[in-house]
């Protein structure tokens, strides 16, 4: 069978570096014949095609980004805030239609396809031309009218309309109820296969007027367990110049993205620095990914932020450094920086969030806090630095990651899936 796995990147956010995982792990415990094909190709990896077959291509394809954002920002009225909160799947790349491996699929994974990789109007024709298509979800936006992430709203449900990312008062018309209405317009819906990358997406998905009677499964994403091991805590350190005898990890692909929670985090730290005053000089945070290094100014302890990481083996040694990784996110689907965490042995605390509790077993393998108490976030933190069983935490972290996301596990999921779609 050939399978091809479509994505916008291979390398650029968390839905990227996923499908990559996902790439990997098939090609090695599958048979089947398994290509990856992007708009975004940032990596040597074999196997990984790319859209952008010529400087024309290239040049079409980066307009059609630019195209779709610049319509999402007259939709917002140019406030830029929301920019990357909404895609429209208005403009496809140029050359995937009639790429030979698209052609030639018995069976089309699409991953995170937003900001100009594939549009309506292509799927319809992916569709009409009797494509078995599978679609893994990253986030919410294949059933919501145009956001990637609902908030508190459940407009969803019946059809959305009255956008809060589009201001609301525009009324139930507005652009994402047309839009909402645009993918139930879709022909055929009923042969496309959704994957959630957790319970709580999944759950949610099955819910949604988009996908009524349609197929939505649950498949976490894998990680290279050989790969995300703990190494000597003392070399890791010594690699980043950290000096505390406690290390709090955070990291994100934007440490600026409010989704995120750093906010909660810096208030966790403040209220830790009152409660307890004999850790003034013992607590140190790391924080990586793009953001301001300005952010860390207004911390009571020693903090560095080690930029964006890209390198596998760098990353490595960041989680290797930590004694406790946060994650405070508002939002979030199945974070790759939790699995990575836990796969090097490092208990996570999160807010009891999305599909966090997926990951984190609370008080096993981390502490799930309540939601946006920033006072039982510090209360997580102090719990996993404080334990005095803590190896036996660190212990199940690792043992999680390999009983539920190894890269055979979910190839073998992946396997059964594409093999029910093709019939």
């Amino acid at each position: 069978m050939k399978v091809l796995l479509v994505s916008t990147s291979d390398q650029k956010g968390g839905a990227g570096i996923a499908c990559l995982r996902i790439f990997r792990a098939l090609r090695k415990y599958s048979n089947d014949e398994v290509d990856m094909l992007v708009r975004d190709r940032q990596s040597d990896e074999p196997g990984v095609h790319t859209v952008n077959t010529n400087w024309f291509r290239r040049c079409v394809n980066f307009l059609k980004f630019c195209m779709e954002r610049a319509e999402i920002l007259w939709l917002l009225r140019f406030r830029k805030k929301y920019l990357y909160h909404i895609s429209i799947d208005n403009f496809g790349a140029m050359g995937l239609l009639d790429n030979p491996l698209v052609k030639n699929a018995d069976v089309i994974n699409f991953h995170w396809t937003s900001q100009g990789m594939l549009s309506l109007k292509q799927l319809e024709k992916l569709l009409n031309m009797g494509k078995r298509i599978v679609f893994t979800m990253h986030d919410m936006h294949y059933f919501t009218g145009i956001c990637h992430y609902a908030r508190s709203c459940e407009r969803y449900l019946v059809g959305c309309g009255n956008c809060y990312f589009l201001g609301r008062g525009k009324g139930d018309n507005d652009f994402s109820r047309r839009w909402f209405e645009r993918k139930l317009s879709i022909q055929n819906r009923q042969t496309i296969s959704f994957v959630g990358c957790s319970q709580w997406l999944t759950d949610l998905a099955k819910r949604s007027k988009v996908f009524k009677d349609m197929r939505v499964i649950n498949i976490p994403n894998p990680i290279d367990t050989n790969v995300y091991r703990a190494i000597d805590k003392d070399d890791a350190r010594e690699q980043f110049g950290v000096t505390g005898k406690y290390v709090v990890l955070f990291g994100a692909y934007s440490v600026k993205d409010k989704r995120k929670g750093f906010h909660y985090l810096e208030r966790a730290l403040n209220y830790i620095h009152a409660k307890y005053p004999g850790y003034d000089d013992v607590i140190e945070l790391l924080t990586f990914g793009k953001g301001d290094p300005s952010m860390l100014s207004n911390l009571p302890y020693r903090s560095k932020s080690v930029g964006y990481i890209t390198d596998e083996k760098t990353l490595v040694a960041l989680y290797s450094a930590a004694d406790v990784f946060v994650i405070p996110s508002l939002e979030d689907n199945l974070p790759n920086t939790v699995m990575e965490s836990l796969s090097c042995s490092v208990p996570c605390v999160a807010f009891d969030a999305g599909g966090l509790s997926q990951l984190i077993d609370h008080k096993r393998n981390g502490y799930l806090a309540k939601y946006r108490d920033h006072e039982d976030l510090a209360n997580g933190i102090m719990e996993i630095l404080q334990a005095v069983d803590r190896n036996v935490m660190r212990h199940a972290a690792r043992k999680k990651v390999e009983e539920y996301f190894s890269e055979t596990v979910i190839a073998m999921k992946y396997r059964e899936l594409y093999r029910a779609v093709a019939g």
